[in-house]
């Protein structure tokens, strides 16, 4: 079993000794930290109470100035110590630290109570019995404190105990993706591009493949080490440093993802973020334009935009369940992953949420999100639900083996049946104000999607026999459409033609004859194989009749069985299976193909 802990607390209050004491691994690497005697980056070391227990143990820096790094280290950890130095007490960044660690919805949380070897046993009773009142207030439930000094070793092998005791009985369920936000990134002599980080969800394994967000590069994984052994396999959650191949140095820093594949995440430069409403100051949110987000291991600075909902005699007010976040780069994360914002340039943290939605939006998306918001809000959700909530908003999202009842698969793309039927009852007022000399552009536009998704909508048009296309535009279908001289010709050579077909090559020696051909295309009259050939659709009609007759489902059909149905050549029997695999009859086994 594999978790990481931390500290958290104020400056000198004996944190980074108190990680010594517990793993024997001074935790001030840089010699900046060295010098100052103080931790400003993040520390590392682990401790094994077992041979099958490998307890990370991450060092956060306690002084106001690092709260940034405070965040950073605290994204993946198990179980956070709170450290309180016994002559000193409760102080500024023991509040602000605690803060974050419930913001964070850390669920495992114990107090250590430092330095006991500096204070009598009375004002011992004074101190903890005015910091468990504190934890108290902020946690809203009491927390174990456990009293030692990291200096003489007294009471460490129980704390050693009760961490393992903790996060043995209280371990967090995992997911079966993986992903690590990175914290380090520098070159080993000889072996080139390493990152380190805490590996969260599932497992790492070398030469397995993962995703670079947000270049959105595949990378391979040529070395895992962790805890100072190389490993082929990894598990949740652990510290790694792992060796890369497939990018550069400059291309990767701090705050970027590793992830899966399978991992569904938004790389966006907008987000929604659903406030947790006691963390919150609302009034002083709706006041400023800037702060600091942080997240994972990153920290960007967001303009901050208040999200209006209309009131019942239109006007408007700011919602206060919500903030629009703005960056000037790509920010990834995770659908109700936990963020905090902290004053821009400060150390005060004026918010915290949960990642609603991760997208551009325009007003009426927001006004959808508002609409729909009440089933998904709270961090009791279950992860699939991002789905349904995605189409609520937008209508539309990539697929990914993504499954709902609410929406149907076309191409690449999940739609929402609702957004399907906007399109069939708005569609006739563009086909009315354009007057059948529809371009892509106007689609595209008076819908307000991309220029993949505009070619689905098209498609979904066509195939439904609401628009066609004609003489490279698109116009309202009709059943029968006067065909011009040369298409007319077209289509009585295609005809002649028979098996022989027609080729692009000698198409592109006639004037408009591509234009042409796509028109009888989209009319269905002719069929595209492959390789620029074109049939006649009767011709294709009787050609698949052929090779299909006598077929059940589970039947591998070869080239060779092809060639021998139909007399045909290579050259045309390749390009048919293709059609037949675009129209979902057969598909593709290799070099053979299975019918459906």
């Amino acid at each position: 079993m594999n978790s990481i802990i931390g500290t958290a607390g104020h400056v000198d209050h004996g944190k980074s000794t108190l990680i010594k004491a517990l793993t024997g691994m001074s935790m001030m690497r840089l010699p900046e930290e060295q010098k100052r005697g103080m931790t400003i980056d993040l520390g590392f070391g682990y401790f094994s109470p077992s041979e099958n227990i490998n307890i990370g143990v991450i060092d956060v820096p306690g002084h106001e100035r690092f709260i940034r790094n405070m965040v950073a280290g605290m994204w993946s950890l198990d179980l956070v110590m709170i450290v309180v130095c016994a002559n000193e007490g409760w102080m500024n960044m023991t509040e602000e630290h605690s803060k974050v660690a419930y913001a964070l919805g850390i669920k495992n949380i114990i107090c250590v109570i430092n330095k006991i070897d500096l204070v009598d046993s009375d004002n011992l009773i004074i101190q903890e019995e005015n910091i468990k009142q504190n934890l108290n207030r902020i946690f809203k439930i009491e927390i174990e404190t456990i009293k030692v000094s990291s200096t003489n070793g007294d009471n460490i092998d129980h704390l050693k105990n009760r961490i393992t005791e903790i996060i043995t009985k209280n371990k967090i369920a995992k997911k079966d993706n993986t992903h690590i936000y990175v914290d380090r990134v520098f070159s080993v002599k000889g072996a080139g591009l390493t990152i380190t980080g805490s590996i969260v969800d599932g497992k790492i394994e070398k030469e397995d493949t993962l995703i670079h967000y947000p270049t959105k590069k595949e990378i391979s994984i040529r070395n895992i080490q962790s805890y100072h052994k190389d490993r082929d396999i990894v598990e949740s959650t652990s510290r790694v440093a792992l060796n890369l191949r497939g990018l550069e140095k400059s291309e990767i820093r701090r705050g970027h993802l590793l992830a899966t594949k399978k991992e569904t995440l938004f790389s966006t430069t907008e987000i929604i973020l659903e406030l947790i409403e006691e963390l919150n100051d609302i009034e002083y949110l709706k006041k400023i334009k800037n702060a600091e987000f942080a997240i994972g291991t990153e920290c960007l600075i967001a303009e901050i935009i208040p999200i209006y909902k209309k009131k019942n005699n239109n006007d408007k007010e700011i919602d206060n369940r919500f903030i629009r976040l703005k960056f000037k780069e790509a920010i990834n994360v995770f659908w109700k992953d936990r963020g905090i914002l902290i004053s821009h340039g400060g150390s005060k943290i004026i918010g915290s949420g949960y990642i609603f939605f991760g997208d551009e939006t325009n007003n009426n998306m927001r006004t959808a999100l508002l609409e729909n918001a009440g089933d998904f809000l709270g961090d009791n959700i279950d992860s699939s639900r991002f789905i349904d909530l995605s189409l609520s908003i937008k209508g539309y999202i990539n697929y990914h083996n993504h499954n709902t009842e609410n929406a149907i698969k076309i191409n690449d793309f999940l739609v929402s049946k609702k957004y399907l039927e906007k399109v069939d009852s708005t569609i006739n007022k563009l086909i009315l104000f354009k007057k059948d000399n529809i371009t892509f552009d106007d689609i595209r536009n008076y819908y307000n999607i991309d220029n993949e998704f505009t070619k689905i909508i098209i498609e979904y048009l066509i195939n439904k026999k609401i628009i066609m296309t004609f003489n490279g535009i698109y116009k309202k279908y009709v059943e029968n459409v006067s065909l011009t001289n040369s298409q007319k010709t077209i289509l009585e050579k295609l005809k002649k033609e028979e098996l022989n077909g027609i080729d692009e090559k000698y198409l592109k020696t006639i004037p408009n004859a591509i234009k042409d051909i796509k028109t009888l295309v989209t009319l269905k009259q002719a069929m595209y194989l492959d390789e620029g050939i074109y049939y006649h659709i009767d011709t294709y009609k009787k050609i698949k009749d052929i090779i299909m007759k006598g077929l059940k489902s589970k039947d591998i059909i070869t080239i060779a069985y092809v060639k021998d149905k139909t007399g045909l050549s290579r050259k045309y029997t390749i390009p048919i299976l293709n059609a037949l695999e675009r129209e979902k009859i057969l598909k593709r086994v290799g070099n053979d193909r299975e019918v459906l």
